[in-house]
């Protein structure tokens, strides 16, 4: 009889994964603001920056959090998925941030637009969860999954409200200090939204020993994904100070000379 898996969890890496997510969503608002204040070349590159922000943030806070788990058998990962589960979190969220900004905020948009960024989360998380290597046999438990599909979409749901609404003309009406601490706010909230799904998800799966399962030796180890994460967790720390900067100093970009 197959026993399952135990598993202790890494407190330093789960409170740098809410840092992450934290971080890229609070990046994300400075870019909806910019990219609300722009039109043609330069606002399609803000909205852009934003996506592609938007999917390596939480790409990054996945495996963060994928660090902090540490069962009680040795670990790879698959590279094809990892590098997939990236690439699928920027196209969706990339392709929700243009939905939403396709013409005004309405409720459908918003949805539509909520639906694609929380598919992106979903299909981002299990992805990379199929880049595991372990010698175990992995199930899933049908609540926790379907618990965790309906935050993803709801967390981006609100994290669209609220690119619309620092963007919008509303914001334009209040001062800087409400706006700022109104993103950092929300930043707050959507970065443990995302965190949530995240562990939610961790909860959904189960493993039992299977000494018939991949082996890790095909696989990378740990110190890959530790590289990337550092990769990951500098770009988005680096952009978030940027974006800080530009928007106290009201520094443009070239991109954003032709307006």
């Amino acid at each position: 009889m197959h026993e399952h898996l135990t598993h202790s969890w890494s407190p330093t890496y789960i409170t740098l994964s809410y840092i992450i997510a934290t971080l890229a969503s609070f990046a994300a608002l400075q870019l909806a603001t910019r990219a609300g204040q722009r039109t043609g070349a330069s606002r399609t590159f803000y909205l852009l920056t934003q996506g592609l922000l938007l999917g390596f943030g939480i790409w990054a806070m996945h495996f963060i959090g994928m660090l902090a788990w540490e069962p009680n058998a040795p670990v790879g990962y698959d590279l094809l998925p990892t590098v997939g589960s990236g690439l699928a979190a920027i196209v969706f969220l990339t392709a929700s941030v243009f939905t939403l900004n396709a013409g005004a905020p309405t409720l459908p948009r918003l949805l539509t637009g909520g639906i694609i960024a929380g598919a992106g989360i979903v299909v981002m998380h299990y992805t990379g969860m199929a880049a595991v290597i372990i010698p175990a046999h992995a199930t899933y438990a049908p609540v926790p999954f379907a618990l965790s599909v309906l935050i993803a979409v709801g967390a981006a749901t609100v994290a669209l409200y609220l690119f619309s609404l620092v963007s919008g003309g509303w914001a334009r009406r209040q001062t800087a200090s409400l706006i700022l601490t109104l993103k950092s706010a929300a930043a707050l909230v959507m970065g443990a939204a995302i965190i949530g799904m995240h562990y939610t998800g961790m909860a959904a799966i189960q493993y039992t020993n299977d000494p018939n399962a991949a082996s890790v030796a095909r696989g990378s180890d740990t110190s890959f994904l530790s590289l990337l994460v550092i990769i990951a967790t500098m770009t988005v720390f680096a952009f978030t100070i940027v974006m800080y900067l530009m928007d106290s100093n009201d520094i443009d970009t070239n991109f954003a000379a032709g307006d």
